[in-house]
């Protein structure tokens, strides 16, 4: 019976570990508030992002919290169902898994008629749509499938990522989510977007992980009229 109880409990943390992000809405990202704005999310999907995200001091224990519970259940049931859940739970801790537990509310969020949309890069660039999604609940609803769905793999061309949001019609504000360590090089990445960022397209940068390219990362944000954060605060 205490057997019993306790494998019930920790799935009880794990689920709520995963879940209850997905519930939350916000008006922000990261304390970037929500504007009014054309918005476009441009998520890090390189391997690097699978690295650990040590973020904030209550990510840090909710991570600590889901890890212990991820480990004792894998222990205690054993076999496919405790290695699934532990292995759910692990990916919530990395820096994808940081982009996913605030983006999500943030989408969740938005108000009815805000326009955006969601682009992913690694080697390539994965686009949810090839034009603006107008905020509803089904819109909001389909996006945060396609964030929650999210894994990492591949390399990091931060410029073809940051090229391909830039060429999209009528983008007026791009947030940029990445550990900043372009295959290019930082300063050829900058460079570049200094020659095509014509239409004063405003950049938030948010940085994610110890390993992040601070550096790059707010150069980036300053450079082009937008807000530098790092995933700790």
């Amino acid at each position: 019976m205490k057997k019993t109880l306790t494998v019930f409990t920790l799935i009880t943390i794990c689920t709520l570990f995963q879940s209850c992000y997905v519930m939350k809405k916000s008006d922000d990202f990261y304390k970037i508030e929500t504007s009014n704005l054309n918005t476009l999310y441009l998520i890090d999907v390189s391997g690097s992002m699978e690295g650990i995200d040590e973020g904030s001091v209550k990510d840090q224990v909710m991570r600590e919290v889901g890890d212990t519970a991820g480990n004792q259940v894998s222990k205690i049931i054993g076999g496919k169902v405790g290695s699934l859940l532990g292995k759910q739970v692990s990916k919530e801790a990395t820096k994808l898994g940081a982009v996913k537990r605030k983006l999500i509310p943030a989408i969740k969020g938005l108000p009815d008629g805000k326009k955006f949309i969601v682009f992913t890069f690694s080697d390539e660039v994965t686009k949810q749509s090839t034009e603006f999604r107008i905020a509803d609940n089904m819109s909001r609803t389909s996006s945060n499938i396609f964030v929650k769905n999210l894994k990492a793999k591949g390399g990091t061309d931060t410029l073809k990522g940051l090229l391909e949001a830039l060429s999209m019609n009528d983008v007026q504000e791009i947030v940029l989510m990445s550990d900043g360590l372009p295959n290019s090089g930082p300063e050829a990445v900058l460079e570049e977007i200094r020659k095509v960022n014509t239409n004063n397209v405003i950049i938030h940068t948010i940085a994610f992980g110890e390993d992040a390219d601070l550096d790059f990362m707010r150069t980036l944000a300053q450079e082009n009229n937008g807000t530098f954060i790092t995933s700790k605060i």
